[in-house]
Parts: C-alpha cells; sequence; structure tokens
C-alpha cells in the first residue's frame, strides 16, 4: 500500500522512479471502483495524493515530477468517474491540484452537490482563473469528459504579507 508521508529533513530524495510507479499503480486500483456506502451525510469523500512532501514541494519538487503527480491524480480521478453506477448521478468526482502546496492535493467525490458548488464557485466568480490552464501548461492529458476549473487565493501569513495559493480542480465542474 502506497503511504503518505512528512520529510522531516532536507534529505536528497531517493527511488523516485520507485515512487513514481508506486503511484500509478495507486491511481490504477481506482480502475473499476466506486465507493458503495458513499452516503449523502458524508457530504464528500477524499483519498489524498500517497507520497512523500519532498517528491511534491520544496527544492527536489521537479515540474516533471509534478507534472506527472498530477496526471496520474487526474487518471485516478477518471478512473473512478467511469465506474461511477448510474444511480449515483449527483456525485461529483474531481481531482484537485493544490499548488504550490502540492502535498494536500486529492481526489474528491462529492455526495452533497450544494456542499460541491460550495467549494468549486462557478466562473463568473472572482476567484476563477480564466488567464490560464494548468492542464496546457503542463501538458497534462484530460478525457473528453474531464473539465478543468483553477481558483486563485490570497492570504495573509503571519507578519501580514499576502501569498497566493491556487487550487485546481480537474473532473466534474459544473
Amino acid at each position: 500500500m502506497t503511504m503518505r508521508r512528512l520529510a522531516l529533513s532536507n534529505k536528497k530524495i531517493r527511488n523516485i522512479a520507485r515512487r513514481l510507479k508506486a503511484l500509478a499503480a495507486w491511481s490504477c486500483r481506482f480502475e473499476g471502483y466506486f465507493p458503495d456506502d458513499l452516503s449523502l451525510d458524508q457530504k464528500y469523500r477524499n483519498w489524498k495524493i500517497p507520497v512523500v512532501t519532498t517528491l511534491v514541494e520544496g527544492k527536489q519538487a521537479t515540474p516533471a515530477i509534478r507534472k506527472e503527480c498530477a496526471q496520474q491524480m487526474i487518471d485516478a480521478a477518471h478512473r473512478m468517474l467511469q465506474a461511477r453506477p448510474e444511480n449515483t448521478i449527483d456525485c461529483r468526482v474531481v481531482a484537485v491540484i493544490c499548488l504550490p502546496e502540492m502535498f494536500s492535493s486529492e481526489i474528491c467525490i462529492y455526495a452533497d452537490l450544494e456542499y460541491h458548488r460550495g467549494h468549486i464557485p462557478s466562473l463568473d466568480s472572482e476567484l476563477c482563473r480564466t488567464d490560464k490552464s494548468l492542464a496546457a501548461e503542463w501538458g497534462l492529458t484530460l478525457a473528453d469528459n474531464v473539465k478543468e476549473r483553477g481558483l486563485r487565493y490570497t492570504y495573509k501569513d503571519t507578519d501580514g504579507r499576502p501569498y497566493e495559493i491556487e487550487r485546481w480542480y480537474f473532473g466534474e465542474v459544473d
């Protein structure tokens, strides 16, 4: 089983190819899988990206590695979307790619449509990115039924300095 781990040092990450292969195997396990115990009371269920922190964040996280991790997340969400039974049509399946803190990326199934719309604002929101596409920028491959929506948030750190984060949603976005 692939697991998530925080890296508590800046040591060079080893076995990158093996780690990416494990992530690809994790993504393939969603083939034909859709949770049968999903209820409206849960609102959503998520699966975080199962990698060590330094694979996707920090000085060792190369654009090629981050691209591969994002692609595996999108592919896993698409596999789950394909496996969704007809009677769960109100569910929404998305892969959420968070930047620059990619370790918080996840696959989400929103069982509650209003909860989904509360997390992913409409295209006319001031948060929506219309000036770029992460899929185009990174060369990500999207299936026909996978849509993209990017959101930009500005926060202030503890010293009052502004910083930006982006959340890119791939899958069923209204």
